[in-house]
């Protein structure tokens, strides 16, 4: 995929407290017809988590975002991380939260449930 095609698309995440949980959303997610392109799962399986905010800088993470996963990474989290095209953030977003998943901070702001 180009890098201009991967830019124009939205980028959604959400963290997941069982791998298990992550693993069958992004499943789910290929079997709506998501590219295996477009979706990332990340987390920590043994140690001490490492600060990712330069991970997540780097994918586009919000800052806010960032600060929240790497807390979560902790406590043994895994963030799984999609790229929708526009249109498709609706059904990712179902996916995600029908499978267990938790949607970060910037997604509990008033301006975002609208457009989410």
């Amino acid at each position: 995929m180009r890098d201009h095609e991967r830019s124009s698309r939205l980028l959604i995440t959400a963290v997941f407290w069982e791998a298990f949980s992550a693993g069958s959303a992004v499943t789910a997610l290929l079997h709506l017809g998501f590219a295996d392109a477009d979706i990332d799962a990340v987390g920590v399986l043994s140690g001490a988590a490492p600060d990712l905010s330069g991970f997540f800088a780097t994918v586009g993470v919000p800052h806010v975002d960032a600060a929240y996963y790497n807390d979560c990474f902790q406590d043994g989290a895994v963030l799984v991380i999609i790229r929708a095209r526009p249109g498709e953030q609706y059904r990712a977003i179902e996916v995600l939260r029908y499978c267990g998943g938790l949607l970060p901070p910037s997604y509990e702001t008033p301006a975002l449930q609208s457009s989410n």
